[in-house]
């Protein structure tokens, strides 16, 4: 069984457990060499092919549950992968280094009622949050809750519903409240499970006794009868946990939160391990079901042995991984350039070192780092990719292209590659294949937003608006909560003219992110259009509190000011703009366009000059320098400057414009 490879990418290392429908494996992933994970592989037992299709539907469902659920809380365990092959299904889990909770409950050893306490609200607080996102754990046991090293912090792992839909095996029976044997799992059945690991942990029973437990019932209540003189346990604690396994589900806590406001109400300590227990050193593989740890008891009585470079090296990849996913990218950065320290071979450090570099907007950094992570495995396709969105970033699209190729070509199925490639293209106006590119992103990933976003978005600018459109409402199909395909829509109403139709779809997008900065102004710009004076100046008066800092809200302010004959206003508006970025060749334009108003001729001159200095293409700003030079009376440089606007709305395709100009000209040439 070792050496053979899973799903074209995960090699086997190592068997781990074997049980009847379920087998787990150690395994490394060819792509990313170095990176461990554990597989576990689960046996449907079936032939039936009703009976797989429905299998297959609630395998994928639960795992796409799981997936989301890791990704969004640091104490559960990520599930990186799952995939199907041969009428088997396949989960890849992350691993933990760290000790399960067996090797602090389950050795025959009572805890202290202050760590019971400890462990108890740690768990509920982890399912609070599993809960709250509709997902019951199934297996809750000392085994798959494991205490992480690096941080002491526990990690829920193995859930048990995407097993059970499987391989239809409930889990370890002690733990298994009536009602989940019967197939109607509660909320309220991870509690009782809880409820037995507190019992187990205060009595000090080893793994093999605590099936007793079942056998110690009342005869007229089913009710477990656990607690006698020689425990150690608070009336208050006890009386918690009588409730938490209650026989009855609806006569147990109803929720999480009412057994965590009960447990605050005791008097709590920072939970430590036991301090009779010093275990060695080991890893522990998150996913592994089976008392590994009993075999070899005597281990957890042995000193910590010094630790080995490996387990440096894994524990500082781990907290960068962490810290990487909670958005702390500088320590991040630390912690990987420590383990690189320790290992400059590991390819995937560097990897990672260089998404840190990425998110932390040093592109030249990340952009090494992936280079160095292709130079130690030049078939890792993730480097090229990542190397591919540091080139894009630093404008080298041709180069960023070439690195999307590679990867595709070393991972055909990579759907980001196509994606960033898309994105790539679309600077270098190569508009048909980048839009193959996001069709290709989307075929292999049907619910990819962003690409549909984007290649929505090359549609609108590229007038083919029907398709368009078809994009964004797709967007709208898979997350009706997502502003940006509402706002888009708005912009192709826009520019049809179609103002109530784009104010209604701006308005959506506001209503679904109301800080969304861009669609307050174009909302506001179209309300100005309209003449709804108060609620345009309403719309950008918010972009100007959302983003200070933004010369657009000012700038825009500005033209509704001059809208309705407010001069001054608009100058100070535009003078804003000018003074956040003196760049702003449109700023000066329109200031010079309010001066020009007032009369203020000279210092209106001043501001289209500036403008043109800034930007020697702008036409606008030409013709309107050329309309306040006759003004000025200065018709040799109104003529001058009329022709040049024409020459600049004749290359950039301006036809009213143009005509604009030309009319004003034959009028000067004419007097």
């Amino acid at each position: 069984m070792n050496g053979q490879i899973l799903d074209a990418r995960y090699q086997i290392l190592k068997v781990l457990n074997v049980e009847e429908m379920v087998q787990t494996y150690l395994v490394e992933d060819a792509i990313l060499p170095g990176s461990k994970f554990v597989v576990k592989q689960l046996n449907s037992g079936s032939d039936n092919l009703q009976e797989l299709r429905t299998v297959r539907g609630l395998f994928a469902d639960e795992a796409k549950k799981l997936q989301q659920l890791g990704e969004s809380h640091d104490q559960i365990q990520n599930l990186v992968n799952y995939f199907e092959d041969n009428e088997e299904f396949y989960l890849v889990q992350e691993y933990i280094i760290g000790n399960n909770l067996t090797a602090e409950i389950c050795l025959g050893i009572p805890l202290e009622e202050e760590q019971v306490i400890g462990v108890l609200s740690e768990v509920l607080e982890i399912l609070a949050f599993v809960h709250g996102r509709g997902v019951i754990h199934q297996d809750i046991k000392p085994a798959n809750i494991i205490r992480r090293d690096s941080d002491q912090k526990l990690v829920l792992v193995d859930f048990g519903g995407v097993q059970e839909f499987v391989t239809t095996i409930v889990g370890n029976l002690e733990y298994v409240p009536v009602e989940q044997l019967r197939g109607e799992p509660q909320y309220n059945s991870d509690i009782y499970a809880l409820g037995i690991v507190a019992i187990a942990a205060l009595i000090g029973l080893p793994a093999n006794e605590i099936a007793r437990l079942q056998n110690q019932k009342s005869v007229l209540t089913g009710e477990i009868i656990w607690r006698n003189k020689n425990i150690k346990v608070s009336q208050k604690l006890a009386k918690i946990i009588d409730k938490m396994v209650r026989f009855d589900y609806r006569k147990r806590y109803q929720s999480v939160s009412e057994v965590l406001n009960d447990i605050q109400n005791l008097k709590t300590h920072k939970y430590t391990q036991p301090k009779q227990l010093h275990p060695k050193l080991w890893l522990i593989l998150a996913g592994i079901a089976s008392f590994l740890g009993l075999v070899t008891a005597t281990w957890f009585f042995q000193s910590r042995q010094p630790v080995v470079t490996e387990v440096n090296f894994e524990q500082l990849y781990q907290q960068g991984l962490k810290k990487y996913q909670a958005g702390d990218y500088q320590a991040a950065v630390e912690d990987f350039t420590q383990a690189i320290a320790l290992d400059s071979k590991s390819a995937l450090a560097y990897n990672k070192r260089g998404n840190a570099f990425y998110q932390l907007g040093e592109y030249q950094q990340a952009k090494a780092d992936s280079s160095k992570a292709i130079e130690l495995n030049p078939q890792n396709a993730n480097a090229y990719y990542d190397r591919g969105f540091s080139l894009y970033e630093l404008g080298k699209y041709k180069e960023a292209i070439a690195d999307y190729t590679k990867a595709i070509e070393l991972n055909p199925g990579n759907v980001f590659a196509y994606y960033g490639r898309g994105l790539a293209l679309v600077k270098l106006q190569e508009n048909k294949e980048a839009n193959e590119d996001f069709s290709t992103a989307i075929r292999l990933k049907p619910d990819y937003i962003e690409a549909y976003l984007e290649r929505g978005i090359l549609r609108r600018r590229l007038g083919i608006q029907k398709t368009a459109i078809e994009d964004f409402d797709a967007i709208i199909k898979i997350n009706p909560d997502d502003a940006r395909p509402y706002y888009q829509k708005g912009l192709i109403h826009a520019s049809n003219n179609q103002k109530y139709a784009a104010i209604r779809e701006f308005t959506q997008a506001i209503n679904r992110n109301p800080n969304y900065t861009v669609a307050y102004l174009r909302r506001g710009d179209m309300q100005s259009e309209l003449g709804y004076k108060l609620e345009a100046t309403e719309d950008y008066n918010t972009v100007i509190k959302l983003n200070p800092e933004w010369g657009a809200g000012y700038n825009h302010r500005g033209i509704h000011r001059f809208s309705f004959g407010d001069y001054k206003g608009a100058i100070e508006d535009h003078t804003k703009a000018i003074e956040l970025n003196s760049q702003d060749a449109a700023a000066f334009n329109n200031r010079g366009n309010a001066n020009s108003q007032i009369w203020y001729l000279q210092a209106a001159n001043a501001d289209y000059t500036k403008a043109i200095e800034i930007n020697s293409k702008y036409g606008l700003a030409y013709y309107n320098r050329a309309v306040n030079r006759v003004k000025q009376g200065n018709r040799a440089g109104a003529i001058a400057d009329f022709q040049q606007a024409i020459r600049l709305f004749r290359e950039s395709g301006e036809r009213n414009s143009l005509q604009d100009a030309q009319r004003e000209l034959n009028l000067l040439l004419n007097r």
